[in-house]
């Protein structure tokens, strides 16, 4: 089977959300199958991609352009752009295409086309924010997307809801499916020992707007924190506020409390040297962070977005903030600071819970549902009203 595999990543080269369609594109690969991607151009080649095409995958870089509203309107006029993706569907000629969506927020015009010559198509859904509307006047054609997808898969039931709400639409029949994450199975570093602090490791791209290392920057501002032996180690690349985030630090006299170490592939060093995972984000889909912070055995004190609710339990294996507020993640910052002895014992829960609640292949658990997705034959169920 021809498989098609078109990605909106457009802000970074590369990302967590494209972990998860990559993975089981180098299982298809493995099984036959002929994976074509769609995927935007970039100033370098990207790792990944270029892994995929030395397996024989078939790699068209698009060229990323943006437009006015005015522009489109002209474009529109004289349908230019009307059948995105066209070329490369022509070229490609896939059985069956997954559109994979980082933000709910995210073009899926291609699937405009891909309805238009008949050929089936499934939608993921990588992250999903409540404080983030589809516009009005891209409704019908994001309505649409979804409604014409033969499956549609999101990481929790939270993003599920979120998009059912911006689009008016039943998506009952979708399917939750798990990301995949860098450590091994039986990852277990060793404790750390002899620390002269408790370290908490932010393992996120450093993104204010959906990370919200900016809370967490103000939490620790207090002067309860400050006298504290604590200190929070920050693993990740700049996603738009690293400036921010060193100018606030310097401001605020927070160097020696909370420090800025880059992006890092070796998760498992990252485990080795902290504590517990913090990861205040204001919207989430299934972190990875999380899911790799629980597999080494270090509990996470987290924001309820995403999967949290359906992973973590409240003062159990973690400590949960009911949202991205400076009161509520001080609150659960404050009650894993009580206990903060007992760290090792419910990180080891953790560890259990994960490997119990979430897929331990999930590549190839997605790539068996999209080669269901792609030979079902759709059930007609409304998913809008009548």
């Amino acid at each position: 089977m021809r498989i098609g595999i078109y990605s909106t990543m457009a802000g970074m080269p590369w990302g967590g959300s494209e972990e998860l369609w990559s993975r089981a594109a180098a299982v298809l690969q493995q099984q036959g199958h002929q994976i074509c991607i769609n995927y935007k151009r970039r100033k370098e080649p990207v790792e990944r991609l270029e892994l995929l095409k030395s397996h024989g995958a078939e790699v068209y870089l698009r060229r990323g352009i943006r437009v006015g509203r005015a522009i489109r309107k002209v474009m529109n006029a004289v349908h230019l752009g009307r059948h995105p993706g066209l070329d490369w569907i022509k070229a490609a000629k896939p059985d069956f295409v997954l559109l994979s969506v980082g933000f709910h927020l995210d073009e899926t015009s291609i699937t405009a086309t891909l309805r238009e010559q008949k050929i089936p198509y499934a939608v993921l859904v990588q992250s999903a924010s409540p404080y983030h509307w589809i516009e009005m006047n891209r409704f019908a054609v994001e309505r649409a997307a979804y409604d014409g997808a033969m499956r549609c898969f999101f990481v929790s039931k939270q993003n599920q809801a979120i998009v059912e709400t911006n689009l008016a639409l039943d998506l009952a029949d979708a399917q939750i499916v798990d990301n995949p994450f860098q450590v091994p199975l039986d990852a277990a570093p060793a404790w750390p020992s002899g620390e002269r602090a408790w370290k908490l490791a932010c393992v996120a791209r450093v993104h204010f707007q959906s990370k919200a290392q900016d809370l967490l920057l103000r939490v620790m501002r207090q002067p309860k924190w400050r006298t504290r032996p604590v200190e929070v180690h920050c693993w990740g690349s700049d996603g738009g506020s690293m400036q921010q985030a060193k100018e606030l630090i310097s401001l605020h006299g927070q160097q020696k409390q909370i420090f800025l170490h880059g992006f890092t592939q070796n998760v498992d060093a990252i485990w080795r040297d902290h504590h517990a995972l913090v990861l205040p984000s204001r919207f989430e889909g299934n972190a990875l962070a999380m899911i790799e912070a629980m597999l080494c055995g270090r509990m996470p004190i987290v924001t309820n977005v995403g999967r949290v609710a359906e992973l973590v339990d409240d003062n159990e294996n973690g400590f949960v903030a009911a949202a991205a507020t400076l009161e509520l993640l001080d609150d659960a910052l404050e009650r894993a600071w009580q206990r903060r002895h007992e760290w090792q014992a419910m990180g080891a829960r953790a560890a259990q819970t994960i490997r119990q609640r979430h897929s331990l292949q999930p590549a190839e658990d997605f790539a068996a549902a999209l080669l269901n997705a792609a030979t079902e034959k759709r059930q007609h169920r409304a998913r809008v009203a009548a």
